[in-house]
């Protein structure tokens, strides 16, 4: 396939995929430029991948930081059973705030 023509789609495709087009406009608008369909389904797929892992990357701090939220209140649970053997101080904010957030920072990078 012509290098020429692949890089003019994958760039037409990119430029109206950042504008917020639809897979369907998008398609439409190369198929008007002439472009091939085999090629077309190709851009399309790529870029809607291309996506989906920019969208994992940028949702990766929160999920990391919720974990990291979660883990911090069992070690104070930890920290408060050896201090107060008696006494267990459970600090649920934290487990269930970390839990949630990581929950939904997962969820939303799918």
């Amino acid at each position: 396939m012509d290098e020429g023509l692949k890089n003019k789609a994958y760039l037409e495709g990119m430029r109206l995929k950042k504008a917020g087009m639809d897979d369907e406009v998008i398609y439409a608008r190369l198929e008007k430029q002439g472009i091939p369909e085999e090629l077309i389904r190709n851009v399309i797929r790529n870029l809607n991948v291309q996506q989906q892992v920019e969208r994992t990357k940028e949702q990766r701090p929160f999920y990391y930081s919720g974990l990291l939220k979660a883990g911090l209140g069992v070690f104070l649970a930890i920290i408060s059973a050896i201090i107060f053997p008696g006494i267990i101080i459970l600090p649920i904010g934290f487990i269930l705030s970390g839990v949630i957030f990581a929950l939904i920072a997962k969820r939303n990078s799918q």
